[in-house]
């Protein structure tokens, strides 16, 4: 939305079959927020040794960022992706939720709990779930769902959903521009921060069994 803004993501590499995605969005706009969202990004870094664990990360971030932002709440998600597994495992606070494409489709990947900061000792959970070669997975800020065209009517999950429907042939980097220029031609205006994460699992097909 401008030069600094609430939202931010980072990528925590372990080695090439393991990662963690991370998103976030601070509350309000300009330097407040961005002064937050520096905090935030601190908070995430000292809990490398959860990367793997992603109710445990956002717990642990919680635990550091509570009394600590002001007034000023956050919204994250966080995903593991393990290839040797051949799963995901997702966990969020109060965040929209993460869109899966597989074969054309699209599912939502909810697992929310608290907005981070809120609650002194909130705990959240974790959902695990298989990966397979070709998915496609989409983490965003509310920017997107939010944004309204001349007649005040918002994007909207299903516009969002669609619109990742059609990129099923496209890179990530194709597919990133195509959803916010989609947002940007229905919304009359940009009022809100825009970020999209767009990740393919690539890993090989899984070996039969030797006989």
């Amino acid at each position: 939305m401008s030069s600094v803004a609430g939202d931010l993501y980072d990528f925590l590499f372990a080695d090439e079959q393991h990662a963690g995605l991370l998103i976030a969005d601070v509350s309000g706009h300009g330097v407040p927020a961005a002064l937050i969202a520096s905090m935030v990004k601190m908070a995430a870094t000292s809990q490398r040794a959860q990367a793997s664990h992603p109710a445990a990360m956002l717990t642990g971030m919680n635990s550091a960022l509570c009394g600590n932002t002001q007034g000023q709440y956050v919204t994250a998600a966080y995903v593991y992706l393990d290839a040797d597994k051949r799963e995901l495992q997702y966990s969020a606070a109060g965040h929209p939720a993460m869109l899966r494409l597989r074969n054309g489709a699209v599912t939502e990947i909810a697992e929310n709990g608290m907005l981070l900061a809120a609650v002194e000792g909130a705990r959240y959970e974790s959902t695990t779930l298989p990966l397979q070669s070709g998915d496609r997975l989409l983490l965003y800020t509310d920017g997107l769902l939010e944004a309204r065209n001349a007649g005040g009517k918002l994007f909207g999950e299903e516009s969002l959903a669609a619109e990742l429907k059609t990129s099923a042939g496209m890179t990530p980097a194709e597919t990133v521009n195509h959803l916010i220029g989609a947002v940007q031609r229905w919304a009359r205006s940009q009022d809100d921060d825009l970020t999209v994460i767009v990740c393919d699992f690539v890993g090989a097909p899984m070996l039969a069994p030797a006989d």
